[in-house]
């Protein structure tokens, strides 16, 4: 008897880790020491797992178009949470967004999930950022990720 509760027992702990094993830490690929805020149109918003996306056009210092993906929150939590951001996040919908930038290159892969890259990887993009609050035109802020605030 004792042997089975002590089974069960560990089942449970090992089942109840596996979330926060399995699951990447900010600081491995944003720099939380550096909150920037870029301001642009929503592209696009992917609600997949394992996290939302947003694709975000801004205009660098050159005034050139850039396209930024911000990683937001898990689906589930966005879900619960946001509310109407989901109706709000519509293309072409002008916003300001707080971020970490990545810490190392990172990519999207075909999955549309972030990963960081590899010294030979041709796929880096300087342009992930780790987001936080989303500010709108009419001065509405909703917590897009788990990122810098306003």
């Amino acid at each position: 008897m004792r042997r089975m509760f002590g089974t069960t027992v560990l089942a449970i702990v090992v089942a109840s880790g596996i979330h926060a094993t399995a699951h990447h830490s900010n600081p491995l690929y944003f720099d939380l020491s550096k909150a920037i805020t870029l301001e642009g149109t929503v592209l696009r918003v992917e609600w997949i797992n394992p996290h939302v996306l947003l694709f975000l056009q801004s205009k660098d210092e050159k005034g050139e178009l850039e396209t930024w993906v911000l990683h937001g929150r898990s689906l589930n939590n966005a879900l619960r949470e946001v509310g109407s951001m989901k109706e709000r996040l519509k293309p072409g919908t002008p916003i300001s967004a707080r971020v970490w930038p990545p810490r190392v290159p990172l990519h999207l892969n075909d999955a549309l999930t972030v990963w960081p890259t590899k010294s030979d990887d041709t796929r880096k993009s300087l342009r992930i950022a780790g987001a936080g609050q989303i500010r709108f035109s009419n001065g509405d802020v909703l917590a897009f990720g788990g990122g810098p605030t306003f």
